[in-house]
């Protein structure tokens, strides 16, 4: 019964987390090693928080879990692709096309896969939802993009969709602490590893923080706070239903696009998000 108020709440969060993935373009460093820190950053979260509340379970958190580190991996990836893509193109443009996309798989692995059935209801609500998301991307009547955001766009709906497939295989074989230890364990490992390919010029100043450790530590916050979130949302609810509402992100992260970037945010871009506010409120009332 809980898991829509925690999908709305690792929604809420995971939007201002996803906002800040900007920064890095806007102040001109690398998305790679932003990518490493924030996910290390998370994991010194989960850390701090498994010292506080579970220090009788320590030993039990060393065994690793597959889960988490699959999902290390395509979580990485997909931070790294939305980085690369966000210099090309703004938030409000890239998130509606790949979330809503990327949740219309979801939802139908979540249906096909493992046997959820959704209401009529909830069905309206994530019609709407998705409806609403792919068109706060339309400007001037076409979205146009060239072959190389087409290429990354497709990277992050790929990647992000297989991760969520085993976030919730994780949700329901794993523990919430020991989970998203190990899941920004093999997320920095892998954001290292790439980051020594593609930057290996550079790597050896990845260790020197500088002016991108705030950025760094706020995505990690976010992200640690929201993947909580969701991870309850799973362990709970369908996967169909938690990524149904999950595109709905887009409003929080154009607000904080505008607010800090100076991003537009028209007044459909509101209208439509307010719809999608409304889709989210039919799948609670379709439940």
């Amino acid at each position: 019964m809980y898991w829509i108020y925690y999908s709305i709440g690792a929604t809420l969060a995971l939007g201002v987390s996803m906002s800040l993935y900007k920064m890095p373009s806007y102040k001109g460093y690398s998305s790679f090693f932003s990518t490493f820190w924030s996910n290390v950053f998370s994991a010194m979260f989960v850390i701090l928080i498994i010292a506080i509340v579970q220090t009788n379970d320590l030993l039990g958190l060393a065994r690793v879990s597959w889960y988490a580190l699959v999902w290390g991996i395509f979580f990485a990836t997909t931070m790294v692709l939305q980085k690369l893509l966000l210099k090309r193109v703004e938030s409000n443009a890239v998130y509606p096309v790949t979330s809503s996309l990327g949740s219309v798989i979801t939802v139908l692995l979540g249906i096909t896969l493992l046997s959820e059935s959704i209401t009529p209801l909830q069905g309206l609500g994530t019609a709407i939802i998705l409806l609403s998301v792919f068109l706060f991307t339309r400007k001037g009547g076409a979205f146009h993009v060239d072959s190389t955001t087409a290429l990354l766009a497709l990277g992050i709906i790929t990647a992000s969709t297989i991760s969520k497939y085993v976030q919730k295989l994780g949700a329901v074989n794993d523990t919430v602490t020991h989970f998203m230890l190990w899941q920004y364990i093999g997320a920095s490992l892998f954001a290292l590893v790439i980051t020594y390919f593609f930057e290996k010029e550079a790597f050896r100043k990845i260790t020197r923080l500088g002016q991108y450790w705030k950025g760094s530590a706020l995505i990690g916050f976010f992200s640690a706070f929201g993947g909580y979130l969701i991870f309850m949302a799973l362990s709970t609810g369908p996967l169909s239903g938690v990524y149904a509402i999950h595109p709905s992100y887009t409003i929080i992260a154009g607000i904080f696009g505008y607010l800090l970037f100076g991003e537009q945010l028209t007044t459909k871009k509101i209208t439509l998000a307010l719809l999608s506010a409304i889709g989210v409120i039919l799948i609670k009332i379709g439940q």
